[in-house]
């Protein structure tokens, strides 16, 4: 009986290991069939033209400027203002229209988890039930979108379903974490991680700004407590659908 023990443990990991790495296969194409745009998202990833969150002032004048010199300062600031607010705008009807699209639809593949520092790239799907996260990490689909101006919150397995938030202890404040979505890609700076119980549900609260959550069971082989990665939205890029 203890042999028997003994071999179910790492047959059942390898087991839920392979479904899961089968399901990802599929939900990676299908998510690439329906948005073809993702298929570059590698590119996207590297591109020079993310829109900041925050813009350092480049137009300041000194004291001696002449009254030119400071209207045409003034002039400039001003148009980057507007182009900024054009900008978050885009960015939130884009959201609002992927919104709209797949609410409701849980086990459907909405974008990618791409964290360089501990090597994840995996696809998430909407919803948090056994059945979703058995094939990858889910979003709390209570939760806004990037681009809705909230905490887009993500649960994920750390030893079973191939286990795609083993690492999460390993992620550190200052990484970045890339959410590719059909419509945007959104880069956060981890600003904090932290272990809680699972009734602290308010550390993934909304705060009214940009941010992500991903939390997974905590220590590992053990679901006593959380550990929960929160970054800032520090830049975005949209991504244009393809005709």
């Amino acid at each position: 009986m203890i042999l028997a023990g003994i071999l179910f443990i790492p047959g059942y990991y390898l087991g839920t290991c392979a479904y899961t790495a089968l399901q990802q296969q599929g939900l990676r194409q299908d998510l690439e069939a329906a948005n073809p745009q993702l298929a570059a998202s590698n590119t996207a990833l590297t591109a020079a033209d993310f829109v900041p969150m925050e813009v350092k002032a480049e137009n300041a004048v000194e004291a001696s400027a002449t009254a030119a010199e400071i209207a045409a300062a003034e002039a400039a600031i001003a148009a980057a203002k507007a182009e900024r607010t054009a900008q978050l705008t885009a960015f939130k009807v884009a959201a609002d229209g992927y919104v709209a699209k797949v609410s409701g639809q849980t086990g459907t593949p909405i974008g990618k988890i791409v964290i360089p520092s501990i090597g994840v790239d995996v696809v998430m799907v909407e919803g948090t039930s056994k059945r979703d996260l058995k094939e990858g990490p889910g979003h709390w689909s209570e939760t806004p979108f990037p681009g809705q101006g909230g905490n887009f919150v993500v649960s994920g397995h750390r030893t079973t379903y191939g286990a795609p938030f083993f690492k999460l202890n390993d992620v550190e404040v200052g990484d970045e974490i890339d959410l590719v979505l059909p419509y945007a890609v959104a880069r956060y700076t981890v600003s904090r991680v932290i272990i809680v119980y699972p009734d602290e549900v308010d550390t993934v609260a909304q705060l009214g700004r940009e941010q992500v959550s991903l939390a997974a069971c905590h220590p590992i082989y053990s679901a006593k407590q959380r550990i929960v990665v929160q970054g800032e939205l520090t830049s975005f890029k949209l991504i244009e659908p393809t005709s």
